[in-house]
């Protein structure tokens, strides 16, 4: 039986003490979502991208990035031992709300498990056992090409997300924003301004994103949309759809059907699907989390 040792992996670190800029800089330095808090050898806390793009635009405070510190916003660690099945890593990552987990413990920890971990066995170890139609979920979180940045942002507070769906005048999803594009932006902005005035205008970027008259209000999500939307067919096999985002390391995939129409696949989908699993291979769902 496959167990949570057999898939974690390394996990990428960030000291303790460490600022929101630097933060932000490393994951996307790595192009990763989250990042292990360390104190010294101890790991204290997990910050991912979806907790500082919740902060980043709703902290009112006019403190700039290099002030605010990571131990300001980073989430407790979830522990699972390392003889955990894929199941119970499946089952606690959804019951938690979370997407990752570190074997072992505070003092002594082996690795971090992910969902895309999970999703890339899953595209080893269960060809042939599942097609794309058990899971695809026809509804998602979209705004148009567009629409502005602001309500982009907004709806994905909204909605509780990390990244939305950009759809053309036909509804058919064509690029997806994540909140790691709008860091890409505000370092960005950040960088053009005068170092001395840093902390004020930090705080003013920020709200500009939100703004219905600023940057946000003006920008469209046509111009920092990632335009890499893959598809499938409802009748692929689920491995197929896995490893498809894997090698392509997305999180998600349109599914377009004979007439055209669309629903998504993502990697939260395939771990809810196999929470449900009272075994791994070829056994009966028992249930299907939803999302």
């Amino acid at each position: 039986m496959i167990i949570a040792k057999n898939l974690m992996h390394e996990p990428i670190t960030i000291l303790r003490d460490s600022s929101l800029s630097d933060a932000i800089k490393k994951l996307l330095y790595y192009n990763i979502s989250r990042l292990i808090v360390r104190k010294d050898l101890k790991l204290v806390g997990i910050l991912t991208e979806k907790d500082i793009g919740n902060f980043l635009f709703k902290d009112t405070s006019a403190a700039s990035l290099e002030q605010i510190p990571i131990d300001k916003i980073m989430k407790p660690i979830i522990f699972i031992d390392g003889t955990a099945s894929v199941q119970d890593c499946a089952r606690t990552m959804i019951s938690n709300g979370i997407s990752s987990l570190v074997v072992g413990t505070s003092e002594k920890a082996e690795g971090i498990l992910t969902k895309t971990d999970i999703v890339a066995n899953y595209a080893e170890s269960h060809v042939g056992e599942n097609k794309v139609v058990q899971i695809k979920n026809p509804g998602y979180v979209s705004v148009s090409t567009e629409s502005s940045l602001s309500e982009a942002i907004q709806k994905m507070f909204e909605n509780n997300i990390s990244r939305i769906i950009v759809t053309n005048q036909n509804k058919k999803p064509i690029g997806i924003i994540t909140f790691r594009d709008f860091f890409g932006i505000s370092l960005q902005l950040a960088s053009e301004q005068d170092v001395t005035e840093s902390a004020a205008l930090s705080g003013q970027i920020r709200k500009g994103f939100l703004s219905d008259v600023g940057f946000g209000g003006i920008s469209l999500a046509r111009d920092i949309m990632t335009r890499k939307i893959l598809s499938v067919s409802p009748d692929d096999d689920l491995s197929y759809a896995c490893k498809l985002m894997i090698t392509n390391q997305i999180n998600g995939l349109a599914v377009v059907d004979k007439e055209g129409k669309t629903g998504i696949i993502s990697k939260t989908d395939i771990v809810q699907f196999l929470a449900g699993y009272i075994g791994i291979r070829g056994l009966v769902l028992k249930k299907k989390v939803l999302q």
